[in-house]
């Protein structure tokens, strides 16, 4: 049963990372809020640290200092590797932080979310400053689609110009959103808001409905722009190909020239006995059963990956949608009833 549940965990987690996540962080979120509210800053600390060892290699780079990444560390380079890719942390969080205002502040679950909103604000703010870390090296390229798109499609070999194309305005619609986010997350930390007028502060939170927006088309432009152009959008090389094959051919086509020769010494040194032979054939047939097959052999292909992950959004952004346009309507009609 626990080999079932793991399996299952492993399968939802491949196929489907965002959906996944979401409800491992939601239920992680309600079970430590009072200790997310209570020890607030070892919280911040401790999930700086995957941001810091993204940073410090991308600065060095910048006064041309290489140093050595820290991805390949075990586990911590698993860490890191899923704050640079928003599905498994930072966009769960931010979902999180997002449907705390669809939903009714009475509920429990809720409650304690909305206890702890700001905390998750502020935490949210390092995997995306880690993603956007990585993500800027895609924004020359994108910026060159549109502004040298002949030179773009010459060199690039891009299977399809459309996937180019959205694939480039989702990168440059990323940035569009990490200067909103910026505002926001500064703000949403005490020193900060208390220097603040309320009005000016409730306005700038306003902002978040445009973060949320961009947040969905950034990451839907970038599934719909992996589908259109499999392999990261760039078609590879002819030629590259035509060495790959080569490569890989030889060996077997020299295995397969030894083994008529390899074949012929073996049967000259070892003869087929009769007996034996016979002894073979009449071996009865066992009662084994085939392995029953689980989650782990189920294969989901890549393009099948995205239009799951491409689902899912319009799924977790249309129903937050519904949500609290409901609930703005149950407060209009409150509040008119209270006049």
């Amino acid at each position: 049963m626990i080999k079932i549940l793991i399996d299952l965990a492993d399968f939802l987690r491949s196929c489907a990372p965002l959906l996944t996540s979401l409800l491992i962080l939601a239920v992680l979120c309600i079970l430590l809020s009072k200790s997310i509210k209570k020890h607030a800053t070892l919280y911040y600390l401790l999930l700086a640290i995957p941001f810091a060892l993204v940073a410090l290699p991308f600065i060095g780079r910048m006064f041309g200092i290489e140093t050595a990444g820290f991805v390949r560390i075990p586990i911590l380079g698993e860490i890191i590797r899923d704050y640079i890719h928003m599905a498994t942390f930072g966009h769960p969080l931010l979902i999180i932080i997002m449907y705390m205002g669809a939903f009714n502040p009475k509920i429990p679950g809720v409650k304690k979310l909305l206890a702890i909103r700001k905390e998750l604000s502020i935490i949210s703010g390092f995997p995306v400053l880690t993603h956007s870390l990585i993500r800027v090296g895609n924004l020359p390229n994108s910026f060159k689609f549109f502004s040298g798109n002949a030179e773009y499609m010459a060199n690039t070999k891009a299977a399809s110009e459309l996937g180019a194309g959205i694939s480039s305005f989702s990168f440059i619609l990323g940035i569009i959103m990490l200067l909103v986010f910026i505002p926001l997350w500064v703000t949403s930390f005490d020193s900060v808001r208390k220097r603040m007028d309320h009005i000016k502060w409730k306005k700038l939170q306003k902002w978040a409905y445009v973060l949320y927006a961009t947040l969905f088309i950034h990451a839907a432009g970038i599934q719909t722009g992996g589908l259109l152009n499999p392999r990261g959008g760039h078609a590879p090389s002819p030629v590259t190909v035509e060495a790959t094959v080569t490569e890989n051919t030889r060996p077997n086509e020299q295995r397969e020239n030894a083994r008529p020769n390899e074949q012929s010494k073996q049967g000259e040194r070892i003869k087929p006995d009769k007996n034996t032979q016979s002894v073979q054939t009449a071996r009865p047939a066992t009662n084994e059963r085939m392995p029953s097959k689980g989650f782990s052999d189920i294969k989901v292909t890549a393009p099948q990956k995205g239009y799951i992950h491409i689902i899912s959004l319009i799924l977790i952004y249309g129903s937050y949608l519904y949500l609290r346009l409901r609930k703005t309507k149950k407060d209009a009609k409150k509040k008119a009833a209270s006049l």
